[in-house]
């Protein structure tokens, strides 16, 4: 599974991701956690440790955080089988800038490192600027 995918899906499960001093701490509703999402997570839990951390997301349209909405692609019985995970859906991000919710296939959307709170402010305003 697609770590974007993944993150939007536990994001609409309300997983709650956490970064504790022994490691990564997950808190779930009792069955939430499929073991597809288990293994999933077995896979990116390093990617899952920088987002506990730091959990906003890059966008063409700037910085944002992911809302666990989805919305599924039209075309994906077009698409070559081993494409059809990265279209099938498209994952919903709130942008920091001006609160909208747009919707992103899961390959334009990236990780941000971790940056300072001033630093993140200031992106936030110049793109609200633009």
């Amino acid at each position: 599974m697609m770590l974007m995918l993944l993150l939007s899906e536990l994001t609409g499960l309300e997983v709650k991701l956490s970064v504790e001093s022994d490691g990564l701490h997950v808190r779930a509703l009792a069955g939430a956690l499929t073991d597809e999402l288990r293994q999933a997570m077995a896979e990116h839990k390093a990617a899952l440790l920088r987002y506990a951390s730091y959990p906003y997301v890059e966008t063409i349209d700037g910085w944002g955080t992911l809302t666990g909405d989805r919305q599924e692609f039209s075309v994906i019985d077009l698409v070559a089988p081993e494409r059809k995970e990265r279209l099938r859906y498209k994952v919903g991000v709130q942008l920091l800038h001006d609160g909208t919710e747009r919707f992103y296939l899961p390959g334009t959307v990236w990780e941000v490192e971790r940056q300072d709170d001033e630093t993140l402010s200031n992106n936030s305003q110049a793109q609200a600027a633009t």
